[in-house]
């Protein structure tokens, strides 16, 4: 199955996104079902510059927040999960993968001042680190720091974006990549379930800037699973490949439109560029579709 959305280069700051893609190969394939922990294994030293170069290019859950935030989406508690579900996750692959929704609830309550629900998550998210070892990203003093700080929403978002980026370092550092993955899929499917969860049809097509944001969320999807497909001789990343299989069927059938080649002199140089742009046609009967898969992503995730 072919894939027309392989981004070369994305690279998100604080509330802006630059997607710079062409076109590419990218096989996505259903994989056999088995069980193993997902912290048990480190990824193969062949994929270690491609994954950490993808990794680090994708957005943070303060990213996607704001994103969302930005897009004229308003507060809904309801939508995000249950705090004191942190405890009911046994495996590794099901803490990491809410590690990534907490964050991501965490950093959506803290853009809307909401001050009470952030703490519960930030409570949440210190259970999640103990069970997955790491202490010596989020110590007693960020957690500190996060309940002295629950109430500033810059210093919040500093903090937070701050704790993201130790917590990846410190999987880094020993070789834990498939929690990365999972880290970072868990924020994405939270992101697109908040999203989604917000909009209606009507809302949907007729705000271009709502509209921009699926699209972008579809992208990042894309990179995530390029990254999984080299390397799903890992079981469990097998497994997380299965349950994306509906949502990566779904968005290899949309619509891609390559635009014209363009010609743009630099200026101040003799240097010209060739620039095409891939735009994603999203219907309302796609965004649809979107939505339901993304709920039914969402619910396995979460589920105790």
């Amino acid at each position: 199955m072919r894939n027309l959305r392989f981004i070369v280069f994305l690279s998100f700051g604080i509330g802006v996104m630059v997607v710079c893609h062409s076109c590419s190969t990218c096989s996505r394939r259903q994989t056999a079902n088995a069980y193993v922990d997902l912290a048990d294994f480190a990824i193969d030293s062949a994929y270690f510059g491609m994954a950490k170069n993808v990794i680090y290019a994708l957005p943070t859950p303060v990213e996607m927040s704001i994103l969302i935030k930005n897009s004229g989406i308003d507060w809904r508690s309801d939508l995000l999960n249950e705090p004191n579900n942190s405890s009911k996750y046994m495996t590794h692959q099901k803490m990491a993968l809410n590690f990534g929704v907490y964050l991501t609830d965490l950093t959506y309550a803290g853009l809307f001042q909401q001050s009470q629900s952030a703490l519960r998550y930030k409570l949440a998210i210190n259970h999640l680190v103990e069970g997955l070892g790491l202490q010596s990203a989020i110590n007693v003093n960020t957690m500190q720091l996060l309940e002295e700080n629950i109430n500033d929403r810059d210093n919040l978002l500093e903090i937070i974006a701050d704790t993201y980026s130790s917590c990846m370092a410190s999987l880094d550092e020993s070789d834990r990549y498939s929690l990365t993955l999972a880290i970072l899929t868990g924020g994405w499917t939270e992101s697109m379930y908040i999203a989604t969860g917000t909009l209606n049809e009507k809302l949907f097509m007729n705000e271009e800037r709502i509209k921009q944001l699926v699209i972008n969320q579809i992208l990042t999807f894309d990179m995530i699973w390029q990254v999984m497909s080299e390397l799903n001789n890992i079981p469990d990343i097998e497994n997380l490949m299965n349950d994306l299989l509906g949502l990566a069927k779904l968005f290899d059938i949309i619509a891609v439109e390559q635009t014209e080649n363009v010609v743009i002199d630099e200026i101040g140089t003799d240097v010209s560029k060739i620039s095409s742009t891939n735009i994603i046609n999203l219907t309302t009967e796609d965004f649809e579709k979107i939505k339901i898969q993304v709920q039914i992503l969402r619910h396995k995730f979460t589920n105790t």
